[in-house]
């Protein structure tokens, strides 16, 4: 490889390099804004001023959600650290934004309950996937999870505004269809888990 070759190489290396930091920063920044997202909804007494803030905040954490992954396979730069960072990164800010829910009376505790429960129990499923050799790519049904959860989230912050209109009922319907999917989200994990006990290492087929 001749001079012009290796220099070429070096500065498409850093650039991936540059990339990478990039999109980890994205992914990492939706805890910093769910933190924020906590700070006003549970210190904001002004209901207006708290729901654009917030609201603005939440799409602004689904959008850096959304766009992390393809920029990342756009530019080639997915790895198995960005792979595990990105679930990580999912869990805790949508915990603390639905845990700041709750304490706001927005939606119910047993939501970001139920949230922190799944996630623990896909956790661990995964840590056993991973040690047998097995993918632990992410399920369908996770995706499914998250969209409901990101939708969720604005009718939630919403709710003040339509309850006096069609009834309180609507608080808990929202919130145990969120429970529901939540839960069931994590099934599909946790079969794949318990079937790599029976199957050779390696050997488990993706669906």
């Amino acid at each position: 490889m001749d001079e012009k070759n290796i220099e070429l190489s070096k500065k498409k290396s850093q650039k991936n390099k540059i990339g990478f930091i990039l999109i980890q920063s994205i992914t990492l920044f939706r805890i910093v804004l769910s933190i924020i997202f906590a700070g006003i909804l549970l210190t904001c007494s002004n209901v207006e001023s708290y729901f654009i803030i917030s609201l603005s905040i939440l799409i602004l954490i689904e959008a850096t959600d959304l766009l992390d992954g393809p920029i990342a396979r756009q530019y080639n730069l997915s790895s198995e650290y960005g792979a595990t960072l990105d679930p990580y990164a999912d869990s805790i800010s949508r915990i603390i934004v639905y845990s700041s829910m709750a304490l706001s009376g927005l939606v119910l505790l047993l939501l970001p309950l139920c949230m922190a429960l799944r996630d623990i129990t896909v956790a661990y499923s995964r840590i056993i996937l991973a040690q047998k050799g097995f993918s632990v790519s992410a399920k369908k049904s996770g995706k499914i999870k998250a969209t409901f959860q990101a939708v969720g989230g604005i009718l939630a912050l919403l709710g003040p505004f339509y309850w006096p209109f069609i009834g309180k009922w609507s608080f808990y319907f929202l919130s145990w269809i969120l429970i529901i999917v939540t839960l069931l989200s994590s099934v599909e994990y946790v079969s794949d888990a318990l079937k790599s006990f029976n199957k050779p290492n390696g050997k488990f087929l993706k669906k």
